[in-house]
């Protein structure tokens, strides 16, 4: 089975996935330098010869229609137009490849504090999501049928990152917040951010297949809701 992972960043998800799955993963990214790092992981956790990484847009993959079997995308879709980005992995997905999707997600509209606060805090690109209901709308209008869905807290602990993480990366993490003093200050302005915001943001987990393409018209609130202008 090959995967592509879009939006790899520093592609722990793809080398995560060879080494538990034994799949073969193209991971993608529109930032060079991150990929370096990849591929150095990869070599150093020896699974290079199933994991490869080059710079691409997720909005114009440069592969052959119905090349992969799979794709993710992770934390990566806000970054992107993405309606078109959706489109264009479906285009190289073979059949009725598979997709997962962990993102960012509203539990309700949030109010224009809000917005401005997580766009402060993280980055603006992060007010770019969508209410969860209105992911699952978005992921079935660019052909997709949603098979499973969650909508979750964020745990911002310890633990919680090691589960995302794992235990090296988490250990990593804090040892650089202990010795960093400005990471360290990042860290608890994000963890106060998730708290002031439990009550509108979360994560969404989204697993679906590829479908027919439903043409019809997007109705989704995303800029009105979201203060974004430019998506």
């Amino acid at each position: 089975m090959t995967v592509l992972d879009a939006g790899c960043g520093s592609g722990r998800s793809a080398i995560f996935l060879a080494k538990q799955f034994g799949c073969r993963i193209v991971g993608v990214d529109i930032e060079p330098a991150p990929l370096l790092k990849a591929q150095a992981e990869a070599m150093s956790e020896g699974v290079s010869d199933r994991v490869a990484f080059r710079v691409a847009d997720a909005n114009n993959l440069p592969f052959q229609d119905e090349t992969f079997e799979g794709a993710i995308f992770q934390a990566a879709l806000i970054f992107t137009d993405k309606f078109k980005a959706l489109r264009m992995v479906h285009q190289k997905l073979r059949g009725d490849g598979f997709l997962g999707v962990v993102e960012l997600a509203w539990k309700k509209t949030p109010s224009e504090r809000i917005v401005q606060k997580v766009r402060n805090v993280l980055c603006a690109a992060a007010v770019n999501t969508e209410i969860h209901e209105d992911w699952i709308r978005l992921l079935s209008q660019a052909g997709f049928e949603v098979i499973h869905s969650e909508l979750l807290d964020h745990e911002f602990n310890f633990s919680g990152i090691v589960r995302n993480e794992g235990f090296l990366s988490s250990l990593r993490i804090a040892l650089k917040c202990i010795s960093d003093k400005p990471v360290r200050r990042k860290m608890e302005q994000i963890k106060s951010l998730f708290k002031d915001t439990d009550e509108y943001l979360g994560y969404g987990i989204y697993v679906a297949r590829k479908t027919q393409f439903d043409r019809s018209p997007l109705e989704y609130p995303n800029p009105r809701a979201l203060g974004d202008s430019h998506n």
